[in-house]
């Protein structure tokens, strides 16, 4: 563990994440369906992430959102050297990255230019939770000097009680590593080696929490990166609601929403019998609390706002109207069934079936769809949710309503990250111009499309010879049904190319919709 990193694991880099909830066109949506006036992102804004990573969502949303100013601020100068370096190959003008601890960034130390006067949006995804309490406190004091009033705040963390169970997990990993001294990836695979035995011993802890076991066997086939990132810090804490909100307050932030859009639902997220109980708390934090026990919150993604601002419903509705929204997934994989946190609502065919259409066919607004013949014996709350929904599931989103400008820099970015994924494992998302995110792609679509954004010909035998030869050169196999390893690269070709003539007729059609290609 390095002086300088206070604490925080920093001696290997973190993952290339890209986070749709960092998405400025997703928070102000969100901020919409709960009646909240959010930053406008029609005109120039400035936007922060603090502890920005390898800088991927922030490259992304520079590269889709033209008209904004984008900070990134991270301690680590891995993270800032490889994100200023992707920044810099796709030729983007209005991202900037700065090598500072949150302590360094309160005391001022950042340019004049980088806040002007002040930001719309300051994001902090997995960060709150895994500093020291010196570290909130500066957290804190930037949200105070530099966030506009009216300005949002995004902060994602480990919460309680959910995590209750899990503590003496990893207090016994964390333990277990500063005990034997190496590389913190290797550390965390010896201690994860340590519980494993420990629980076919036995122990008395994972017998009593069965839970825990479980937790082990997850992280088996989890990414190692992440993994040493989560568990190996010393400051790691899980936090409650009240708490966190306490923090904030002192920067003016007030609590608006969940960006979890089901969680803003009490009949989609807390059974009935503890809806009664929360109906008769009138405190919001107290309520907010007991609603995280309700559910056993685990992960709290939340939207704050400098001077929350609740807008008549009239207004509201003609906002989410004008939105418009896309598929972002094949039709085929978009169904009626939607998961929530209490289960898996399903919709009427009537209500899902015609809305699913015209959002395959389309860019539809929200008020174009109401207005579909089919849709007039459905009320507007009814066909709002739906949609937000699909959006919670990731099968629609939001238009960003991206100009030339965004898709040509969005073109630039995905050719500069196309260009790596043929030796480079671990980035797995591209720009998606029209929805103004990141879309993330499995191992053998984003091969197919590193491949088409290097220039290959959409036809599925040099495709499949491209992604033969990048599979060949990672050292990797595929295969086969009877589950034997295929290597030859005459056998491989094939049984890839098969694959891509079933898979192209679907995946195709989405990613030019989204821009992508």
């Amino acid at each position: 563990m390095s002086a300088w990193s206070d604490g925080y694991n920093a001696d290997i880099a973190y993952t290339h994440g890209a986070y749709r909830e960092l998405s400025p066109d997703y928070l102000s949506y969100v901020c919409l369906l709960n009646g909240i006036r959010p930053p406008r992102v029609d005109r120039p804004f400035r936007y922060c992430e603090l502890g920005c990573g390898q800088g991927m969502t922030l490259n992304i949303l520079a590269a889709t959102h033209p008209g904004g100013s984008f900070t990134g601020i991270d301690f680590n100068p891995l993270h800032i050297a490889g994100a200023r370096r992707l920044a810099e190959e796709a030729g983007l003008t209005n991202v900037a990255f700065h090598e500072r601890s949150f302590q360094d960034a309160a005391a001022g130390a950042l340019p004049t230019e980088a806040a002007g006067d002040g930001f719309d949006f300051i994001v902090l995804h997995g960060v709150y939770s895994w500093i020291s309490p010196e570290n909130r406190q500066a957290v804190v004091d930037i949200l105070e000097k530099t966030l506009k009033p009216g300005g949002l705040v995004f902060v994602s963390y480990n919460a309680m009680p959910g995590w209750a169970p899990l503590v003496p997990l990893q207090k016994l990993m964390l333990a277990h590593a500063a005990a034997n001294p190496a590389r913190s990836d290797r550390q965390f695979e010896a201690a994860l080696g340590f519980l494993n035995r420990l629980n076919e011993a036995g122990a008395g802890y994972f017998a009593a929490n069965p839970t825990a076991g479980q937790h082990l066997a997850t992280m088996t086939g989890q990414d190692r990166r992440y993994l040493t990132h989560e568990y190996l810090n010393t400051h790691w804490e899980p936090l409650g609601h009240a708490q966190v909100a306490q923090d904030l307050a002192r920067a003016k932030l007030g609590y608006a929403c969940s960006a979890n859009i089901p969680h803003n639902f009490d009949e989609l997220s807390v059974r009935p019998d503890l809806r009664t109980i929360l109906a008769g708390i009138a405190d919001p934090t107290l309520a907010e609390t007991v609603r995280d026990v309700a559910m056993n919150q685990v992960f709290r993604r939340d939207i704050y706002i400098r001077g929350v601002d609740r807008m008549p419903a009239a207004e509201t509705a003609a906002e989410l109207r004008q939105r418009r929204f896309t598929l972002t997934v094949p039709r085929g994989k978009a169904g009626l069934a939607i998961p929530v946190p209490l289960g898996e609502l399903r919709h009427d065919e009537g209500l899902g079936l015609p809305i699913l259409d015209a959002l395959a066919a389309g860019t539809p607004s929200l008020g174009a769809i109401e207005g579909l013949p089919e849709m007039a014996r459905h009320d507007f709350g009814t066909i709002s949710r739906f949609i937000a929904l699909l959006v919670s599931a990731s099968h629609a989103h939001p238009l960003a309503d991206p100009s030339e400008e965004a898709r040509e820099a969005a073109g630039r970015l995905n050719r500069a990250i196309a260009r790596r994924m043929p030796t480079d494992e671990s980035l797995f998302f591209l720009a998606a111009p029209t929805v103004g995110l990141g879309i993330g792609a499995d191992s053998l679509e984003r091969l197919v499309l590193a491949g088409l954004l290097c220039g290959q010909p959409l036809d599925v035998q040099p495709l499949a010879g491209f992604v033969t030869d990048a599979l060949r050169a990672l050292g990797r196999a595929i295969f086969a049904e009877d589950g034997s390893s295929i290597s030859a690269p005459e056998t491989m070709r094939p049984l890839i190319a098969a694959k891509l003539a079933d898979f192209l007729p679907q995946k195709l059609p989405v990613w030019q919709r989204l821009g992508i290609l």
